[in-house]
């Protein structure tokens, strides 16, 4: 069982570093990663669910902004800090880079950008999404053979 949850723990370390490679995760999520304890194991696997959800909301939030005429700016500019700070907190590099160009967009008052922006920042969050729903999987698997 041991050696089971070694080859798990070698298995999630390697996407991770995989991840990292690409750009996709920083060393932001390395610490966040570190935060796990012993008395709350499941850390990892219960934060990255909420970080989606707040991630969902959001984009789903600027979509309406974003739709509404004439466009509010300004929340679209609180939205976009708000989700740059979810992904900048736990190390979701590539699509905090891809908030900036939505933010410098807003800053612009720029629509089309806007949209376009948008855009790049949900095919970002498919390709973390999928990641993650792997991660989360193998803590899950890990921690289910450490008890």
């Amino acid at each position: 069982m041991a050696a089971n949850r070694e080859a798990l723990n070698q298995q999630l370390q390697q996407i991770v570093n995989s991840l990292k490679e690409q750009g996709i995760l920083d060393s932001q999520f390395l610490m966040v990663h570190s935060l796990k304890e012993a008395n709350n194991p499941f850390f990892l696997a219960e934060l990255i669910p909420m970080f989606c959800n707040n991630v969902q909301t959001t984009l789903r939030d600027l979509n309406r902004t974003l739709e509404k005429e004439p466009v509010n700016y300004h929340d679209m500019n609180e939205l976009t800090m708000k989700i740059k700070g979810c992904t900048s907190s736990i190390g979701a590099r590539r699509l905090a880079l891809a908030c900036v160009t939505l933010w410098r967009a807003v800053d612009n008052k720029n629509k089309n950008g806007c949209i376009s922006a948008l855009n790049g920042i949900r095919q970002e969050y498919q390709t973390l999404r999928s990641s993650l729903d792997r991660i989360v999987e193998l803590e899950r698997r890990i921690v289910s053979h450490q008890a």
